[in-house]
């Protein structure tokens, strides 16, 4: 696996995406009817997102993509991303396939192993691909993508057996089309592991004090050498991302318990109370009593 288990364990996604006889799973992501931005994380499925309607910017690997209807954004295991509305009148609809490689690798060692699958979970690969609406191939790649849609859901006779010929068919477009290459060497290089082991570390520390400064000792850097590597990685600044991160556990906290609002900015790193209730309703454009009341998921 790579990276090692050890660098990534902070933001390697906790949550298991579907199960070991099927390890893929399509989810409706739906902005900002449950959350208006993700902080930055990483996988090891192979991540998949057909635009419905609307638009929504994802950074991958410090780079900002918009995606608009019918558009499709194809990322390969372990890359850093996140993603969020451009602005809060915006929305967004959008099937996300996660897909593990498992679903197809056949566990055998055989050419397919070492040449697509072992370097794609190796990081040896393109980190990921835009296929614009209206251009080249993207109809048959559409074509796909709605029917491992509909086998998945419509679960019929043998369909798990479709759901593996269709991703096949997936990979083998990605690779035949040129949107994904396969390399000799990781594309990955020392900068943003750096940057991984910031993201590591906030994600272990959030609720304590974080210091730019502290950040920059981490990674024995100045904090203007890692200023700007963070930003230029993340497209945020190293502040900027831990407001962020700690608000997207507050909202979790909110949605999922019926602790005080006081209790919420406390357990996330904010403490100060005043300071949590601005923060967040600039970001999220309600207060934190706002959010619990209007939010479907919410006790």
């Amino acid at each position: 696996m790579y990276p090692a288990e050890k660098e990534i364990s902070g933001y390697v996604e906790k949550k298991k995406h579907g199960d070991e006889l099927m390890p893929f799973v399509i989810y409706g992501t739906m902005m900002p009817t449950l959350f208006a931005s993700f902080p930055l994380h990483c996988h090891e499925e192979i991540e998949v997102v057909l635009c419905d309607c609307g638009r929504c910017t994802y950074n991958v690997l410090g780079e900002d993509i918009e995606l608009k209807m019918g558009d499709i954004l194809v990322m390969m295991p372990w890359v850093l991303h996140s993603f969020a509305l451009a602005d809060e009148k915006d929305y967004f609809l959008a099937a996300t396939y996660l897909i593990s490689v498992e679903m197809i690798n056949n566990h055998l060692v055989d050419s397919s192993t070492s040449k697509y699958f072992s370097p794609i979970m190796a990081r040896r690969c393109s980190d990921y691909c835009v296929i614009r609406s209206g251009t080249a191939h993207h109809d048959e790649f559409r074509k796909i993508c709605i029917e491992l849609y509909d086998t998945y859901y419509a679960r019929g006779q043998f369909f798990e057996l479709r759901l593996k010929s269709l991703i096949s068919d997936l990979l083998f477009r990605l690779l035949d089309d040129g949107y994904i290459r396969i390399m000799s060497e990781p594309p990955e290089g020392n900068d943003v592991r750096l940057v991984r082991r910031v993201v590591d570390y906030i994600s272990e520390n959030y609720m304590e004090n974080i210091t730019l400064s502290g950040l920059a000792e981490l990674v024995n850097l100045s904090e203007t050498g890692l200023s700007r590597l963070f930003r230029s990685v993340t497209g945020l600044s190293c502040i900027d991302y831990v407001i962020e991160y700690r608000l997207t556990k507050a909202m979790g906290l909110l949605r999922s318990s019926d602790k005080p609002v006081i209790e919420v900015a406390y357990e996330t790193g904010f403490n100060n109370i005043s300071y949590f209730n601005r923060t967040f309703k600039k970001h999220c454009g309600q207060t934190p009593s706002q959010f619990r009341k209007s939010n479907p998921c919410a006790n």
